[in-house]
């Protein structure tokens, strides 16, 4: 039986702790775990759990509810299995067994004898995917990973020998593998998108096939969206599109993943997920902006162009400016006008592709008196 829960903030591992009553007056044994997922084995349906965040100082944060393992277990479907069978295991070693040696394993009493229901002495024997013969003591190891085949046979001491059957067994111990594609680091460090691009995630198992992946996309402050799948069986078999829409800032991607023989991978990426586009303002020099939202300057007067992407966003890729209808230019250096009144134009965009227009008027004035007058007289 699987039990999963969510991520706990400051939490670097977890407690699973187990008591054999309801008010955990004692803990009977533990187990530690960096996943947010454990899989229990029937040994322990009798036991209550509860799972409790530690931090790096090693100090516990709030319990968890606690959950009966033997409701749980007691709830759970059960599946029958058949002989000849297709056994999947993740063990590091997987054994299997053909029955008690001492009576002949799984082929006792099917000699076909008159004397076949006295107990007569027989010998298994077994090989390993076209190997050596080799006599039976109760169980085989499997140390190939992939698919074994294993044939087996009794004979008793009187040289009554069966015809061989054979069986399947495939040994899975390599987790499903989950990448990211298609996207590449930015001037972060980090993996850097525009919100509302899709990301995708391909999913690899060659072994005994994927049973379950889920994914978590959410900002790290917890603000705005979050996008949570849970995929299993064909749905995961073509590369997985996960929306970013509503998403800004610094974000963990996260995935849990296991097969059908029990394998399990947990991981996580950091992105920046940019949602905003730069923010431009303008400094007249030798001049100054009136009510009417015009930059009047004197002559030799400039306007300066300062923009930035706001908060973490990816940086400014490109700042260009165009004055009334001339040809679009690069910025760089603060900009002169002639005399008279001027749209100019600024276009920005940042490095994942959110782009900002921005258009002010200026007013370039150049006095021109005229010297006239009466000359003074000197008395």
């Amino acid at each position: 039986m699987s039990l999963r829960w969510k991520p706990s903030q400051g939490a670097e591992s977890y407690l699973i702790e187990l008591s054999e009553d309801r008010e955990f007056l004692r803990v009977h044994h533990f187990y530690k775990t960096k996943n947010f997922r454990y899989e229990f084995n029937s040994q322990d349906s009798k036991f209550y759990v509860r799972v409790v965040g530690i931090n790096v100082d090693g100090v516990r944060g709030v319990s968890s509810p606690i959950i009966s393992l033997s409701e749980k277990f007691a709830a759970a479907p059960k599946v029958k299995v058949e002989r000849p069978s297709t056994v999947v295991a993740s063990s590091e070693e997987l054994r299997i067994s053909l029955g008690d040696p001492k009576t002949g394993g799984p082929s006792s009493n099917s000699m076909g004898s008159p004397n076949s229901q006295k107990q007569v002495p027989v010998s298994t024997y077994y090989r390993v995917n076209g190997g050596e013969w080799q006599k039976y003591e109760g169980s085989i190891s499997l140390s190939q990973e992939g698919w074994n085949e294993v044939e087996f046979y009794s004979e008793d001491i009187l040289g009554n020998k069966e015809t061989p059957k054979k069986t399947k067994y495939l040994k899975d111990t390599t987790a499903p593998q989950v990448r990211l594609i298609g996207e590449k680091k930015g001037q972060s460090g980090l993996i850097e998108i525009k919100s509302g691009a899709e990301l995708t995630l391909q999913v690899t198992e060659e072994g005994s096939g994927l049973e379950e992946i889920t994914i978590n996309l959410t900002a790290r402050d917890g603000s705005g969206a979050e996008v949570n799948l849970t995929l299993s069986g064909e749905e995961a078999k073509k590369p997985i599109k996960i929306s970013s829409l509503g998403i800004d800032g610094l974000s963990i991607l996260r995935w849990e993943a296991n097969d059908k023989a029990g394998n399990y991978i947990q991981s996580e990426i950091p992105l920046l997920i940019d949602a905003k586009h730069p923010v431009c303002v303008f400094a007249p020099s030798e001049g100054k902006l009136r009510e009417d939202g015009i930059y009047y300057l004197k002559e030799n007067g400039l306007i300066t162009i300062r923009c930035e992407d706001p908060g973490t966003g990816s940086g400014i890729f490109k700042l260009e400016y165009k004055i009334d209808d001339t040809a679009v230019l690069p910025y760089q250096n603060p900009i002169g006008f002639n005399k008279g009144i001027h749209t100019v134009t600024v276009y920005t965009s940042d490095r994942v592709g959110n782009q900002a227009e921005y258009k002010i008027k200026v007013n370039v004035l150049k006095p021109n008196w005229q010297k006239t007058g009466s000359e003074l007289q000197e008395n």
